[in-house]
């Protein structure tokens, strides 16, 4: 079986997140199978046009913000070449519309989330409804297609947006519980924020979380980890406030496990997630998460069990669940203990094997 995937962006790419993570992970699984797997995505600074990884065939094209222009012309270039079984459309950004012009015979789509309204907190009014429009879209372009998503909230939005519930398949992300595990904790009571310094992350309520906890717990650290457009903005509220953040910047995985796995309580403010990849990589770790009760969020963090959910922007809420776990010992090691047993459920393997299966049936 012959299978292309157009993904915005391979593993490789700096800007890379969880949908490269999921790209890499599940595709490399089904070329251990046997699959023959093409990859195109865009090229960026450094990159070579085609190399193959991790048993993959990797096809670079165009830089980012003009991919999507290039894609028609390459995939037309590729179907000559290589006669696909299957073409596969990873809807991460924007929709490619390869059913206007592409010739492989069947097709599937996979969704991590929608931006839906929330584009509209991470750039200008003019791109943020450009994206909003190509999403409305999706039912009008897709809706014979069979899709994977990677959460129920995901394909509740999908059918609510005009996809039928019958086309929709939830694959759950896996998550590597060799590599994320427990670890002995920091002696400091330690509060981390991981993820990427985007607007739609809402860095920013972090640290105004960060604020309250201070005035009432002096003795707690915090953790800023990763790099981003809004990393400038978050230093400066972060002064304003006068909260003391050690901002990690870019690390390591093998860094970020540790400082995973030895903080006391994740905070993920993000408004919205497909899955949660932090969230499921604290779990492993035996760290519990606190966030907002949002799509995505609320699939992976289980309230009162693994972690604790808020609604959206109640800063004082989340401060209040943070430091009901920091002074409470008792409950912090069942949340641990609970977040690991939940994350050793979801496994690469097995989402690999459900993908294989869709596209056996296909």
């Amino acid at each position: 079986m012959r299978v292309l995937v157009i993904n915005w962006q391979d593993w490789k790419h700096p800007l890379a997140g969880g949908a490269e993570v999921h790209l890499k992970e599940i595709f490399s699984r089904l070329a251990n199978m046997g699959l023959e797997i093409h990859v195109l995505s865009c090229g960026f600074k450094g990159s070579k046009r085609y190399e193959i990884i991790e048993g993959i065939h990797i096809h670079r094209v165009a830089s980012r913000p003009i991919f999507n222009f290039a894609v028609p012309f390459k995939l037309r270039e590729m179907e000559s070449r290589w006669r696909f079984d299957i073409l596969i459309e990873d809807l991460n950004k924007l929709p490619f519309y390869t059913k206007l012009y592409s010739k492989s015979p069947r097709k599937l789509a996979i969704l991590h989330h929608l931006f839906g309204k929330t584009i509209y907190e991470e750039t200008n009014p003019i791109a943020a409804t450009y994206v909003y429009f190509q999403e409305r879209l999706i039912p009008y372009f897709y809706k014979d297609w069979p899709f994977v998503v990677v959460s129920e909230s995901t394909k509740e939005e999908l059918v609510r947006l005009g996809v039928p519930e019958s086309n929709v398949k939830v694959i759950y992300n896996g998550i590597d519980t060799v590599f994320f595990h427990p670890r002995e904790k920091y002696v400091q009571p330690t509060v981390l924020y991981i993820n990427r310094f985007r607007r739609y992350k809402r860095p920013d309520l972090a640290v105004e979380i960060f604020a309250r906890i201070k005035k009432r717990m002096p003795e707690v650290r915090f953790l800023m980890a990763g790099k981003g457009p809004y990393l400038e903005k978050v230093r400066s509220l972060s002064h304003k406030l006068n909260v003391e953040v050690d901002f990690l910047g870019f690390i390591s995985e093998k860094e970020k496990s540790e400082v995973l796995a030895r903080s006391w309580v994740v905070l993920n403010t993000s408004s919205k997630e497909g899955w949660g990849l932090v969230n499921m990589e604290a779990f492993a770790s035996g760290t519990p998460v606190v966030g907002f009760k949002v799509p995505g969020m609320k699939d992976s963090v289980k309230d009162g069990y693994n972690g604790f959910l808020v609604e959206y922007g109640n800063v004082e809420e989340a401060a209040k669940k943070v430091m009901l776990i920091l002074e409470d010992t008792e409950l912090r090691t069942k949340l641990s203990r609970n977040a690991r047993k939940f994350a050793e459920s979801f496994t690469w393997d097995k989402a690999a094997q459900l993908t294989y299966e869709i596209l056996s049936n296909l």
